[in-house]
């Protein structure tokens, strides 16, 4: 018999970016709307699949072996650009969670193995580090998820 689903609403931004679910964690100001709105553009200039989950609160529940993510439903489809204000971008409602990326305070220039996982809901998640927005540039934080979304699946290239 399955456990039933077990949840909470945590501070975070969640995409859909190609199939795969991603969450931004970092302190209010690190700069998780800005790095998933440059991630949901980049996405889609280069033809490829992008959809805001949440911003600000993501709900995350686990069932069947999985996290899920969402939007609080009065969130849905909302994102914050700071100096604009609140802004809309197409959206998804539930996504399984693939990848956490975490806005940290130094760049690594060879980070260790363990860095690249973190428990989360007490499953194994693979994990992106990713220096806080104004520490490097976009571009550079950009191929660090993309890159770590690459080795999800490292055959299918």
């Amino acid at each position: 018999m399955t456990a039933p689903p077990t949840g909470s609403n945590i501070h975070a931004t969640a995409l859909l970016l190609d199939g795969a679910g991603v969450l931004i964690r970092g302190p209010s100001g690190a700069g998780k709307s800005l790095l998933a709105l440059s991630l949901l553009d980049h996405y889609r200039l280069t033809g490829r699949q992008a959809y805001l989950v949440a911003d600000d609160r993501v709900d995350v529940s686990l069932g069947a072996g999985a996290i899920r993510m969402s939007a609080p439903s009065v969130l849905f489809g909302l994102i914050e650009l700071r100096g604009r204000g609140i802004i809309s971008r197409p959206a998804i409602s539930q996504v399984e969670l693939a990848l956490i990326v975490d806005l940290v305070d130094r760049l690594e220039r060879m980070p260790e193995r363990p860095e690249f996982s973190v428990e989360l809901m007490g499953l194994n998640v693979p994990r992106c580090p990713v220096p806080r927005g104004g520490m490097v540039g976009t571009g550079h934080q950009l191929l660090l998820v993309e890159e770590a979304l690459r080795q999800l699946h490292p055959a299918a290239e």
